[in-house]
């Protein structure tokens, strides 16, 4: 996977010039250059900030508050920082050591307006690494990185300091101070490894050994870009941690969501296709039923709904035709009167047929016998092919019984 690299310095927020390089997992430069924000390869990419930007320190903090003290880290290291703390940004990293917090110190404003200046050019940063921390630390020793008036030491696994600029021939007063300030300590070193970036003049090592009275080691050339650890300090920490996914759970969860996204595809095209295909087959039998009625009854006729119209069309011929239709009033009439009709126990009263369905009013014989035939008729079997509903007007000593032909459906 490849990584965009942008070193990131005092004037770059607004001089918009920077130094970039593409680099692969194994820290094999692909690509580099100094160029304006918006020619490096565009998207994710990771910030080294200049060593003279961040400070680095360490406060004391009691271990189960560390998690709980985020928006306060700036006040703790207010002694330590000129500025007012509402213009510090601060961010902490655990340390080895117990109730220790290592923080990385920076100015808010210039924060802000290097992250603008990125998402303005197409960038956003996913991380931003303290400069110091980049180069590796051997044993029992600290790291010194020469580079003219950008040189710097890592002199611990979140520790460092960037050096001032001497007079040719003469040490840096930072690092000679902080080697006096470690004699004697834990955290003193037994030698420095000296590493020469590109371009800069080496200094005499011997007489740097010499005045400062430990081993000055000569070590490979310094780039910045090659560097392949990452530094246990994040600078994109509260109000500026990146909003997107982490790039873990993206690269997981990449294939499941363009397969996810490919079915979901092809399930539409699919419901589409079978939804196109079925009003294709729904307007054509349409047409088809359509000219079977204007067949039948004329070029002229209008057709609505040709299934019923084609029905009841049907079922008029048959009548003209004298054949009797089973929801006519005589087919309706005569498996009743079969059925539940019985002049020595009642009587017809009334009778009513209209669009197929026919309606008695009985009337009992005996008065006294009026629930007893009621239940009677209730008790009778179905008849096939009708619908019988019985409705019982105790007070006014009659039986409405209400016939129809019964749908298919029912």
């Amino acid at each position: 996977m490849k990584t965009c690299r942008i070193r990131v310095a005092r004037d770059s927020p607004l001089s918009g010039a920077f130094d970039w390089a593409l680099v692969d997992d194994n820290g094999t430069e692909l690509d580099s250059g100094t160029a304006p924000l918006r020619q490096p390869p565009a998207g994710a990419c990771e910030l080294l900030i200049a060593c003279d930007l961040v400070l680095l320190d360490r406060v004391a903090t009691p271990a189960p508050q560390q998690r709980r003290i985020s928006s306060a880290l700036r006040f703790l290291v207010e002694e330590r920082a000129i500025p007012d703390p509402e213009r510090l940004h601060v961010a902490a990293a655990a340390t080895s050591g117990k109730d220790m917090l290592s923080v990385g110190v920076i100015d808010r404003q210039w924060m802000e307006q290097a992250l603008a200046r990125l998402e303005r050019s197409g960038l956003s940063a996913r991380a931003a690494y303290p400069e110091c921390l980049l180069p590796e630390l051997p044993p029992n020793a600290w790291t010194l990185v020469w580079n003219g008036d950008c040189s710097f030491v890592r002199t611990g696994e979140v520790a460092g300091f960037a050096m001032d600029s001497p007079k040719e021939g003469e040490l840096p007063v930072s690092l000679r101070l902080a080697l006096e300030e470690a004699h004697g300590t834990a955290s003193a070193p037994e030698r420095l490894v000296l590493r020469v970036a590109a371009g800069a003049a080496s200094p005499d090592a011997e007489k740097w050994s010499a005045m400062l009275g430990i081993p000055v080691e000569q070590g490979p050339a310094w780039r910045w870009s090659a560097a392949q650890s990452k530094p246990g300090l994040d600078l994109l920490q509260g109000e500026f941690a990146p909003r997107s996914i982490d790039r873990g759970w993206a690269g997981a969860l990449r294939r499941p969501m363009i397969l996810a996204a490919v079915l979901a595809a092809v399930g539409a095209i699919g419901v589409v296709a079978d939804w196109a295909a079925k009003a294709h087959e729904r307007r054509t039998l349409l047409a088809e039923m359509h000219g079977i009625f204007r067949a039948g009854f004329g070029e002229t006729a209008v057709v609505v709904d040709a299934p019923l119209q084609m029905n009841r069309a049907i079922a008029e011929l048959r009548r003209q035709a004298g054949h009797v239709g089973a929801d006519d009033f005589l087919a309706l009439f005569r498996a009743v009167a079969d059925r539940l009709l019985d002049p020595a126990k009642h009587r017809i009263e009334s009778i009513a047929y209209d669009n197929g369905t026919l309606t008695l009013s009985l009337r009992p014989n005996d008065a006294a016998q009026f629930s007893a035939e009621f239940n009677a008729m209730r008790a009778m079997p179905s008849i096939p092919g009708l619908q019988v509903a019985l409705q019982s007007a105790e007070s006014s000593g009659s039986i409405s019984v209400r016939v129809t032909k019964t749908t298919k459906n029912q």
